[in-house]
């Protein structure tokens, strides 16, 4: 640790690089960036500077000229090769960061009471304390909060207010807000599909024809796993825009969550969180990363030292797999490896 001075106080922070040096239970642990995709981003698209304060690069607008300006896009592009670029951040890649700061890959027996509640107030914190494009992230981030029919009216009113700033202008760019909400369901409209969000019952999305299709087609798998999984939710990040009461949304991607809100690919991945409900452990994201990119699928923290868990997919090509556990023995932690073409999971280490 350190002390540093800013703006005339003085605070107590973590040397750099140190986070994994850290006990688990300490307020400064963290776990090291390589074993997710973020050790690619660090640095790069994601920047904190000695004040505390974060800039993140994203690689989509947030505001175009005209009134369709650039194509709408289903904002969750695999790389060709395993190293997508670490200079801006995808549209997913926003919505793991988000949750990776808010601290909802992080999960203790203790965090079996989290709800929607709690999501949004994390999210909107981790906004809070982020800049993208020259202005907060807060600025443009809409977390819808937890519904009340009681309190309908004030609910509608804020949104009304917060909304307000990107309604369009004549002459200048039309702003784009980023949502980040619950899947409820589709439905097909006039000129392409209505989406509907848990706790947004009073505000309508539209997705025109073409983004209706690249939607299904990147994100119908990942919908359908969540559809099989009891309690799971889909979590979806949009851009929109604002056309009076009703916003168009530009790009959007999908995450599936667990009932208790962690995230997960496929799976093997799903049985190993499951798992781990009564352990401390550490969910990985793959923030611009692709699917078979090696990384680890989490840290489990309660052992000593922690353990990197590996489960890759049962798709994983044998050549793939090879380098990751070839990568998996030369990490900071030691390795625990459910091989791709076994079905019957290892028995997770021993708690300290």
């Amino acid at each position: 640790m350190y002390v540093a001075k800013i703006q005339g106080e003085y605070y107590l922070k973590r040397m750099p690089g140190t986070g994994h040096a850290h006990d688990p239970s300490c307020d400064s642990f963290g776990t090291p960036p390589e074993l997710s995709g973020l050790g690619q981003v660090e640095g790069k698209a994601i920047t904190t500077d000695d004040n505390g304060e974060t800039t993140l690069k994203l690689d989509f607008p947030l505001s175009v000229r005209g009134r369709r300006g650039v194509a709408p896009d289903a904002g969750d592009h695999e790389a060709t090769v395993a190293e997508a670029s670490p200079n801006k951040l995808s549209l997913l890649g926003l919505l793991h960061f988000l949750w990776d700061a808010a601290g909802l890959t992080m999960w203790r027996p203790a965090s079996a009471r989290r709800s929607w509640w709690i999501v949004h107030r994390e999210l909107t914190a981790a906004a809070e304390r982020a800049n993208a494009k020259s202005m907060p992230l807060s600025s443009v981030l809409f977390v819808p909060p937890m519904f009340s029919a009681e309190k309908k009216d004030e609910l509608a009113a804020a949104r009304r207010r917060f909304l307000h700033h990107l309604q369009p202008v004549k002459g200048k760019p039309m702003p784009l807000g980023v949502l980040v909400a619950e899947l409820k369901d589709m439905e097909p409209s006039q000129y392409g599909r209505r989406i509907r969000f848990k706790h947004l019952p009073d505000m309508a999305f539209f997705m025109d024809e073409d983004l209706c299709a690249r939607f299904d087609k990147i994100a119908g798998d990942k919908i359908r796993d969540v559809e099989a999984v009891d309690g799971a939710h889909s979590i979806v990040i949009a851009t929109f825009n604002m056309r009076g009461n009703y916003a168009e949304i530009r790009q959007i991607a999908v995450m599936p969550v667990t009932a208790q809100w962690i995230p997960f690919d496929h799976d093997r991945e799903l049985r190993l969180i499951d798992a781990m409900r009564d352990r401390h452990f550490s969910k990985s994201l793959r923030y611009n990363m692709r699917q078979d990119a090696p990384i680890a699928n989490a840290v489990i923290l309660d052992t000593s030292p922690p353990t990197a868990l590996y489960c890759p997919s049962q798709a994983l090509e044998p050549e793939l797999e090879r380098e990751l556990v070839e990568i998996a023995g030369e990490g900071v932690y030691p390795a625990w490896i459910w091989p791709a073409q076994e079905d019957d999971m290892p028995a997770l280490p021993v708690p300290a």
